[in-house]
């Protein structure tokens, strides 16, 4: 796998990305909610950009050549973490996590492969649990809430 610069927008973009292919697609509304949430400003990163690390991304974890699609959309924790080590700074981990969490919500559909991905990037950063992690938000639970880390 590729490595990128400490807390560059590509090592931010990729584990954005990591999280965008969990389950199993990257859909449109997800997209607009990132630009809708300020990805440009937080991570210096534009859509053009975040997709062209999600195919760098693809090309990485399909090295191997043997895994199908439901493999490669599943981050193992190892992986992740050695994807999470790449940022170091805490504002920008905040950042990926908080645009993590709106591009999840974003469909309105419950993944338990995303929740995984995001209570393990939470994990790698040895970040807490907060309390109000199933916070009623929108008429349905948020995956998690990361805004007073």
């Amino acid at each position: 796998m590729r490595h990128y610069p400490t807390n560059s927008p590509d090592a931010a973009g990729r584990i954005l990305a990591a999280c965008l292919l969990t389950d199993g697609h990257i859909s449109l509304i997800e997209l607009e909610t990132l630009d809708r949430c300020g990805m440009e400003r937080r991570l210096l990163l534009n859509r053009h950009r975040l997709l062209a690390i999600v195919r760098t991304l693809y090309e990485d974890l399909t090295h191997c050549g043997y895994l199908s699609w439901n493999d490669v959309c599943h981050v193992d924790p190892e992986t992740l973490a050695w994807l999470a080590a790449d940022v170091q700074d805490r504002q920008l981990r905040r950042d990926i996590l908080d645009l993590c969490n709106e591009a999840v919500n974003a469909d309105r559909n419950h993944c338990d492969r995303e929740a995984d991905f995001l209570r393990l990037l939470r994990e790698a950063w040895k970040l807490p649990v907060r309390s109000d992690a199933t916070a009623e938000s929108g008429g349905r639970a948020r995956v998690f809430q990361n805004r007073q880390l």
